[in-house]
C-alpha cells in the first residue's frame, strides 16, 4: 500500500475516489480510536451500512486489532437483525443513516448497550468522522500481530435457505484462501453488501493485487453496462437474481465492454439458457458458475482461468460449477447408505479443508462433519470423467412424489425459460397418496399478468419435463417471493404460507 498514486476504491456513480495511502490512513486511524473506546482482541464489531468508501474501513480495522468483524445490512427486518446481533453481540456497530431506527429498535429489544456509529450526520450517537481525525500514534501504528492463522478471523452467517441463520467462524487461514488471480491494476467491479462473503473477497483481493475496488452502492441493471463500459471494469462477481435482471437489458451497442475479462457468480446454479444468453451479450467474456459455501471460505470448486484446458471445460460445460482446487479433498456420498459414489452418481457433496470453519459462533457444530471429517455441504452433486463437478440442488429441498425424487431446480429450469415468467420457485405441498406434490409459485413479468393462465403454464412444464416432474400440485401466482437476507428463497416460509392460505 506504498504507493498514493494507485486508486484502492472508486465509487461507481460519483466518481470519489480513495488511494492506497488514504485508505490505509482510515484504517490506521479507525483502529486507534476503536482501541481508546474499548475494542480488543475477540470483540465483535458490526456494520449494518449500505455500501460505500468508508463501508470496509471497520472490517479492515477490526483486523488490526484481532476484533472479529459480523455484519449484517440496513435493509433487513427487524426479526433477522435481532436473529443475528443477538448470537453474536457486538461491542460497537458501524450503520449508516437508513439503518439507525432499525438497529436501534433491535438493541432496544435485546437490551444491548453497543455504540453505534453513524456514517453521516448524528447529534445522538458518534460520528464516524471523530474515527477520521489525526492521530499522533498513526505513524508508529502496529497491527496485533496473528500468531496462528487458525484462529477466527471473522463471523459471516450462513444464508438462512434451509433454516436459520448461524454464525459461521473464519480463520485468518481461510481468509487468505479466499482472495482469487487478479492483474496488478485490475478494474474489479463491487456489487456485494458487507453481509455476504463476497463482499471480504473482493476487498482482500484487490489490496492485495493492488487493484482498484469499483463501488455500486446499489445495483441498478439498467445503468449497469453503462458503468462497466465507463469504467474499463476488468472483473465482476455478481448473483444469479442480478443476472437474470441483466437479461432484461441487453449491453447497448454504444457501450465498449472489451475491457471486461470475466464475470462470475455463485451462491446457487442458474437455468443454463439464461447463462448462455448472458454470455451471447459477451462473446469475448467468461462467465461462469463457482461453488462454494461461507463454510468452507466460499470458494470450494473452481477454474484456473489461466489454463486452456479449464477454459475449455468452461464452453463446453457451461452448468460445471468448477473443478477440485488446492488444499480440497472431495467425495460423493450416497444419501442413504454413505457409500462413496464414482463417476456420473448423483449424491451428497462432502468436502475436506484447512480452510474449513472453526464452528458456529456459540452453537454446537459437531453434526455437520462425517466421521471421516468431510463437511456435510448439504449439496447434491455428481462429477464426470474430467472432474468437472455439477451441483443440481439442495438436499433439504429435495421431496419425493409418487416415490420419485423431485428436484425443485429442474422444474424452475424449465418454469424460467417461459417468456411470461419473471421469477419461480417450486416447493412440494403434502398430499394423502402422493407424499408431496410439486407445485410452482410464479411471478409474472408486468405486461403478462392477467394474459397468462395457470394451465398454460402447466402445461408448459409437462411439454419440457419428465412426468414424474409434472406440476401436479399445480400453480399459484404471487406478487412476490420472499428472500433471504444473502438472496435466497425462504422456501419453508413460502410453503408455511401457502399451507396456511396467507400466499
Amino acid at each position: 500500500m506504498e504507493s498514493p498514486k494507485i486508486k484502492t476504491n472508486m465509487d461507481a456513480v460519483t466518481g470519489d475516489i480513495d488511494t492506497y495511502d488514504t485508505y490505509l490512513k482510515k484504517c490506521i486511524r479507525t483502529a486507534i480510536t476503536m482501541r481508546k473506546k474499548g475494542i480488543k482482541s475477540n470483540d465483535i464489531v458490526t456494520v449494518c451500512s449500505s455500501t460505500h468508501l468508508n463501508t470496509s474501513i471497520p472490517i479492515i480495522a477490526s483486523f488490526f486489532l484481532d476484533a472479529k468483524p459480523s455484519n449484517t445490512d440496513p435493509r433487513f427486518t427487524v426479526a433477522d437483525t435481532a436473529h443475528l446481533l443477538k448470537q453474536v453481540n457486538p461491542k460497537m456497530i458501524f450503520v449508516s443513516p437508513e439503518g439507525i431506527e432499525l438497529i436501534e429498535t433491535v438493541i432496544n429489544q435485546l437490551d444491548m448497550t453497543p455504540e453505534l456509529v453513524i456514517f453521516g450526520e448524528t447529534t445522538k450517537h458518534t460520528p464516524f468522522s471523530e474515527f477520521l481525525k489525526h492521530c499522533e500514534e498513526e505513524d508508529n501504528f502496529q497491527p496485533v500481530e496473528i500468531r496462528d492463522l487458525k484462529e477466527t478471523a471473522v463471523v459471516y452467517f450462513s444464508s438462512g435457505s434451509t433454516g436459520l441463520p448461524k454464525g459461521i467462524c473464519l480463520s485468518h487461514l481461510s481468509l487468505l484462501s479466499l482472495t482469487f488471480k487478479s492483474n496488478q491494476s485490475a478494474m474489479v467491479l463491487s456489487v456485494s453488501p458487507a453481509y455476504w462473503t463476497s463482499f471480504t473477497v473482493i476487498l482482500l483481493t484487490t489490496i492485495i493485487s493492488h487493484s482498484c475496488r469499483l463501488i455500486l452502492p446499489e445495483f441498478d441493471a439498467e445503468t449497469f453496462w453503462s458503468i462497466v463500459s465507463k469504467h474499463k471494469v476488468n472483473h465482476v462477481f455478481t448473483s444469479p437474481m442480478q443476472i437474470a435482471a441483466l437479461l432484461q437489458f441487453p449491453p447497448p451497442p454504444q457501450e465498449d465492454l472489451s475491457s471486461l475479462f470475466a464475470i462470475v457468480f455463485g451462491g446457487c446454479p442458474m437455468p443454463e439458457h439464461q447463462l448462455m444468453k448472458l454470455r451471447s451479450y459477451l462473446p469475448n467474456t467468461i462467465v461462469l458458475y463457482v461453488y462454494g459455501l461461507t463454510e468452507i471460505s466460499t470458494s470450494g470448486l473452481g477454474f484456473d482461468l489461466s489454463s486452456r484446458h479449464d477454459l475449455q471445460f468452461c464452453v463446453e460445460k457451461p452448468t460445471c460449477c468448477g473443478r477440485p482446487l488446492p488444499g480440497f479433498a472431495y467425495k460423493i456420498v450416497d444419501l442413504e447408505t454413505e457409500e462413496t459414489l464414482g463417476h456420473n452418481q448423483l449424491g451428497e457433496l462432502r468436502i475436506k479443508t484447512e480452510y474449513v470453519m472453526n464452528g458456529y459462533y456459540n452453537l454446537d457444530a459437531s453434526s455437520e462433519w462425517d466421521s471421516n471429517g468431510f463437511l456435510r455441504t448439504g449439496d447434491i452433486a455428481y462429477y464426470d470423467e474430467d472432474y468437472c463437478f455439477f451441483v443440481i440442488d439442495r438436499i433439504k429441498e429435495v421431496f419425493k412424489c409418487q416415490g420419485w425424487q423431485i428436484s425443485p431446480a429442474k422444474i424452475e429450469a424449465v418454469l424460467s425459460s417461459h417468456p411470461a415468467i419473471a421469477n419461480a420457485i417450486v416447493i412440494g405441498l403434502p398430499h394423502p397418496t402422493d407424499t408431496e406434490r410439486p407445485t410452482a409459485l410464479v411471478v409474472l413479468h408486468d405486461k403478462f399478468v392477467d394474459k397468462v393462465s395457470a394451465k398454460e403454464i402447466e402445461l408448459f412444464v409437462e411439454r419440457n419435463i419428465n412426468d414424474s416432474h409434472r406440476l401436479r400440485g399445480g400453480v399459484k401466482f404471487v406478487e412476490k417471493l420472499f428472500m433471504t437476507p444473502s438472496g435466497k428463497y425462504k422456501r419453508r416460509l413460502m410453503r408455511d404460507l401457502v399451507l396456511g392460505n396467507k400466499l
